[in-house]
């Protein structure tokens, strides 16, 4: 059912990965540079210098995949798992996001100017994804007690 409060829950996740994916996630400075790392590239000096575009599609897949999923609301099993899938995909984001830091170069000295809102849209999103979660078992839980009952 559309009007139930994991609904809520599943489109927040949504935006929130959407803002993850357009939002800066740092800024920092290598070896005396200016960088600005975004899903869709580091930006060096206002110059794209490495594209990052596998982690704007992790972005995307995930706010897609959260969307999709309020609309699977009469296959509640089904809504768990993709929920849990697509909370493994935003860890994946931020997994991924540590490979393309400690990529640049471990050697040097990154000196993080500011963290992004962009690199905290993604834990905000993975709460509200097991809220609903949550909320998905316990109407299964509901619907399987009153078949209980029927019967």
């Amino acid at each position: 059912m559309l009007q139930r409060i994991q609904t809520v829950f599943l489109i927040l996740a949504s935006v929130c990965m959407l803002a993850a994916t357009v939002t800066p996630l740092a800024s920092f400075f290598y070896n005396g540079d200016p960088v600005t790392f975004e899903a869709m590239g580091m930006y060096r000096n206002g110059n794209l210098e490495n594209s990052t575009w596998a982690l704007f599609a992790i972005g995307a897949i995930s706010s897609l995949l959260a969307i999709v999923t309020v609309f699977l609301y009469k296959t509640r099993m089904l809504q768990i798992r993709i929920s849990i899938f697509n909370i493994f995909l935003m860890i994946g984001f931020y997994l991924y996001f540590g490979f393309l830091i400690f990529q640049i170069n471990p050697e040097a000295g990154l000196q993080f100017q500011k963290i992004g809102i962009g690199i905290i849209m993604p834990v905000i999103a993975i709460i509200l994804t097991y809220l609903a979660i949550r909320r998905i078992g316990a109407d299964e839980i509901l619907v399987r007690s009153l078949n209980r009952l029927r019967k």
